[in-house]
């Protein structure tokens, strides 16, 4: 017995003989002939399909008193982003965000137009089809794109719903989903920079999964699995993708979106205040303030601060007029109080609590981030922290609850109270085991103290402070050593944080054994301040241990390959990387400098037997880099004779 439904012979169409396969085709297609249009809107408007009416009387006659118009949508490059042979883990290699930008902050805004959407789903994920289809919807469905675009300036394709990916995807955006956060843009025109309009669906699309694909594993705060453009404000949502456009290398693209969602953010909280001040001198009491509404503007902030910190020098100074905004949301929202899980959680109940957990130390981290890089104060202390520290990678990582059963559970433990036993050199328990993220944290934790006991000093550190330290370091390496997610593999799937920890160590070395930081330099973009800066070295055991961990530092891009890293932007080379790689940089010069100098006045004989050693070490750097051709690096019986 033939199986699937009784086939129907279908007319060919009485005006030029194309055949169909399904009758409302014909229909459809024969209206193109005779121009026949019969859904007509009250205003006059008609149309040949019942849904493009729909469509009509949704954006051109909203239930509201005003017609709201959708917000200018880029349209360029429209054939270049189409990809016939898209592979999904191409992204995965460019995520680095670039550090330089060069953004005009003025122009005219253009005129607005409707929103188009293109056939981009039928391209995006598989290559074109060798024979032709054994229906002919895609041929009738240009048709109709065509039908469209006469009657009301947009097209909208029958797949529009399911633009460029599948709606189980995450990033997936639906029609409606799109239109309504345009509307909500435009709604905050008035307070829009210039110039600046919202992509196109597609390219919003791709902005979202390069982020929740490959830029969310270096500061996992947002749950990939359950992002819901539609259940997340559109700033939040504009915030995303202009960090996956700057993966991308789409600077200006991501520059507009950063300039939206900030516009956007910062009106609603300054439409709340207004609200809040017009209660208090009425006298009526204002409504509670929901945490989960607060929690999207602290990821939002985050994302927008961690842009501002990293990008151009002149949009700088954002960061630092939204970090205390962030800083009291985070208080407010509970970041002292314990937030142990019961033992018996299920998934639905996990995600929220893990997302908040994470979040809320996510900015922790950007703050401690950012007094690393500019000796500033940070605005959340180690104190501060109540919470306890997030799970596994692969339990973030569960798609499912089936697989988050699966995978493996830390034992709940308190930020401040592991830290306390990092100090007090504690015995590592046998189930210590702690996610990559946890001892990330940890070394920022020590960090920040180190901070804190050498700007509260009147001079360099004690001997006994210095030593507390390397106690607390070298047991927090012994705990980055049992940890299952420990991994100087780049590429490896247990995430990118035991990597950026090891360089966080280097560096909390080099600033426990020397008093040198280019900070300032760094905080004014001024480049030659960075160099110009003398640590005031002194030769001493200290500064040897120092030197040793500059150099290890330094082994890194040389091992990868000096003139790759100059020129390319990698997925290991991070923020925490090249804070690093830069200090130790600049404290080898000064301390070569001074080693030259007693050299040239008293002779090799005046080193010391660890002095050259590092010296063996450090030429043996040069001679893997292709500056060894360029000095006299000659082999001796103490392993070094550089001119």
């Amino acid at each position: 017995m033939p199986r699937g439904r009784p086939k129907t012979i279908v007319p060919p169409c009485q005006y030029c003989s194309k055949q169909f396969k399904r009758l409302e085709h014909l229909v459809r297609h024969e209206r193109t002939h005779t121009q026949e249009k019969p859904f007509t809107c009250q205003c006059g408007q008609s149309f040949t399909r019942r849904d493009l009416l729909a469509r009509h009387t949704r954006l051109s006659h909203p239930p509201r008193s005003e017609t709201v118009q959708p917000l200018p949508l880029s349209t360029e490059a429209d054939i270049a982003e189409l990809d016939f042979s898209w592979d999904p883990n191409v992204m995965i290699q460019d995520i680095l965000p670039p550090i330089d930008f060069n953004f005009p902050l003025v122009g005219t805004l253009p005129a607005s137009i409707a929103p188009r959407t293109r056939c981009f789903n039928l391209f995006a994920s598989r290559l074109p089809l060798l024979s032709e289809p054994e229906d002919d919807t895609e041929e009738e469905e240009a048709e109709n794109n065509t039908e469209h675009e006469v009657e009301d300036g947009a097209t909208v394709d029958d797949q529009a719903e399911s633009v460029g990916s599948d709606n189980s995807t995450p990033w997936f955006i639906s029609l409606s989903t799109y239109e309504k956060h345009c509307a909500e843009v435009h709604s905050y025109l008035n307070v829009l920079p210039m110039d600046c309009s919202v992509p196109s669906v597609d390219t919003l699309t791709r902005y979202l999964e390069t982020y929740l694909r490959c830029g969310q594993k270096f500061l996992p705060f947002i749950h990939p699995a359950t992002f819901s453009a539609e259940e997340r404000d559109v700033e939040l949502v504009l915030a995303v993708a202009a960090t996956g456009s700057q993966y991308r290398y789409e600077l200006s693209k991501a520059y507009e979106l950063y300039f939206i969602a900030k516009a956007i953010l910062l009106e609603k909280l300054r439409r709340k205040s207004l609200h809040v001040s017009s209660g208090l001198l009425s006298g009526q009491d204002s409504p509670a303030r929901s945490r989960t509404d607060d929690l999207g503007k602290i990821q939002t902030f985050i994302l927008l601060i961690n842009f501002a910190s990293w990008a151009d020098k002149r949009i700088l100074p954002d960061a630092a007029s939204m970090n205390s905004q962030l800083a009291m949301l985070v208080r407010e929202n509970g970041l002292s109080v314990p937030d142990k899980m019961p033992v018996d959680i299920d998934w639905s109940s996990w995600i929220p609590a893990e997302e908040r957990r994470r979040t809320l130390l996510a900015a922790y981290v950007l703050f401690n981030l950012q007094s690393i890089a500019f000796d500033t104060p940070p605005l959340i202390m180690n104190h501060e922290v109540g919470l306890f520290l997030p799970g596994y990678v692969e339990q973030w990582g569960a798609e499912n609850a089936a697989q988050w059963r699966r995978a493996p559970r830390q034992v709940e433990r308190q930020f401040r109270g592991e830290l306390r036993s990092l100090r007090d050199d504690t015995d590592t328990p046998e189930n210590a085991s702690l996610s990559s993220f946890s001892t990330y944290l940890l070394i920022h934790g020590l960090l920040q103290q180190l901070y804190i006991d050498r700007h509260g000093s009147a001079g360099p550190l004690e001997p006994e402070a210095i030593k507390s330290f390397e106690i607390a370091l070298r047991s927090w390496q012994i705990s980055w050593e049992c940890s299952d997610e420990s991994t100087l593999d780049p590429l490896s799937p247990k995430g990118p944080f035991g990597l950026s920890a090891t360089a966080l160590l280097r560096l909390a070395y080099i600033r426990l054994n020397s008093d040198f930081s280019p900070c300032r330099g760094i905080l004014t973009g001024e480049v030659q301040c960075i160099f110009n800066d003398s640590p005031g070295l002194s030769r001493s055991p200290h500064t040897d241990k120092a030197i040793l961990y500059a150099s290890h530092a330094l082994s890194i891009p040389v091992h990868l390959g000096v003139p790759y890293m100059a020129s390319n932007q990698t997925a290991i080379w991070t923020i925490e990387h090249s804070l690093c790689s830069l200090e130790s940089a600049l404290l080898l010069k000064n301390w070569l400098e001074i080693i030259s100098e007693a050299v040239r006045t008293c002779g090799i004989d005046s080193l010391r037997k660890f002095e050259k050693k590092l010296l063996r070490v450090i030429t043996g750097i040069i001679r893997e880099t292709c500056l060894a051709a360029t000095r006299r690096i000659a082999h001796s019986k103490d392993g070094f004779n550089g001119a």
